[in-house]
């Protein structure tokens, strides 16, 4: 039977791993061309969530490594009475999903902060799929090893003053961003000040001040939850090795 026109441009318009623009950020970096198209052949790709809709809840069951293919996500944990703590902000071509690893439940929850879409590695063929590429464990243990990484230097940096914290958050997400193909110095936030400063540990107030300071000071500027970064040079010089 002959592909009509539209069946034939629905084919074309298919994202896989080989021609996912992300393919550089994500699990098939440094795999060989075959690998990828077997990944791809497994690969689940999910629908779209909007904004506050979850990707997993913590205590859920492991069901695979996560993709994020468009939108921004945030990972939080909850105390005994219920308050959030923001421990991850996510971008286009990040994995998650490594914290149920070990026990084959989640610890945290994964939040949609935006519409997105993402794709999943089913957990249940992650051993076969290992076995018959291994270089795929090798990146996945990969991306685990950044995520602690980038883990500690946020403890480290949440240790610093209220600026820095601030001006160090923007040079994450500005470098992060970068990396992805967008603008490096015009970017939309999509955690609110009030998420920021809790990722940050900085209360709401100092947040606004600080990005106020920022401001003032030449080197950004803000509108609504626009960031312009007017001296990306000056701000990495200014707060990156102090």
């Amino acid at each position: 039977m002959t592909d009509t026109p539209s069946r034939n441009l629905k084919t074309k318009l298919q994202v896989t791993c080989q021609n996912c623009s992300l393919t550089s950020l994500c699990i098939p970096r440094g795999l060989a061309r075959e690998d990828i198209e077997r990944i791809s052949r497994i690969v689940s790709r999910k629908k779209t969530l909007q904004r506050g809709e979850h990707l997993f809840h913590e205590g859920d069951k492991f069901r695979g490594v996560l993709a994020i293919k468009g939108g921004t996500a945030k990972t939080v944990i909850y105390d005994t009475q219920g308050y959030e703590f923001i421990t991850g902000y996510l971008l286009p071509g990040e994995l998650l999903g490594f914290d149920a690893v070990a026990t084959n439940h989640h610890k945290c929850s994964a939040i949609a902060l935006e519409t997105l879409s993402y794709c999943e590695l089913p957990a249940d063929q992650l051993d076969q799929l290992c076995h018959e590429v291994p270089n795929l464990l090798r990146e996945m243990f990969r991306h685990a090893s950044a995520k602690l990484d980038e883990e500690t230097d946020q403890v480290i940096i949440n240790k610093r003053a209220a600026e820095d914290r601030v001006a160090m958050f923007i040079l994450n997400l500005s470098d992060r961003l970068r990396k992805r193909g967008f603008s490096p110095t015009e970017f939309n936030l999509t955690l609110t000040r009030q998420e920021i400063g809790n990722f940050l540990g900085l209360a709401l107030e100092t947040v606004s001040r600080t990005l106020r300071n920022l401001e003032d000071a030449g080197l950004i500027r803000v509108h609504n939850k626009r960031i312009h970064i007017l001296d990306l040079e000056a701000l990495r010089a200014t707060y990156a090795h102090r």
